[in-house]
């Protein structure tokens, strides 16, 4: 493309409003609530799932954006 990495990660981010790391853990933890509504999984399977080795990471991660642990959005679901 003839592009640097950063010149890329700045036109993304102009077009987008976020970095590309912030975009892509953010589409992991949409696809993470949607398994924990649709599916019996437990948080450590679905950060396999979703491409997280860590589970530790995961948890820490999916607060940060969404507030609450995993556990807890399961439990706060109707």
């Amino acid at each position: 493309m003839g592009y640097s990495v950063s010149h890329i990660s700045t036109i993304f981010k102009n077009e987008t409003g976020e970095s590309p790391l912030h975009y892509l853990n953010r589409m992991k933890i949409e696809r993470a609530c949607q398994f924990l509504r649709e599916t019996n999984m437990r948080s450590n399977q679905i950060c396999f799932k979703i491409g997280i080795i860590d589970s530790y990471y995961f948890s820490r991660l999916f607060k940060k954006h969404m507030g609450m642990s995993p556990n807890k959005y399961k439990k706060s679901l109707p």
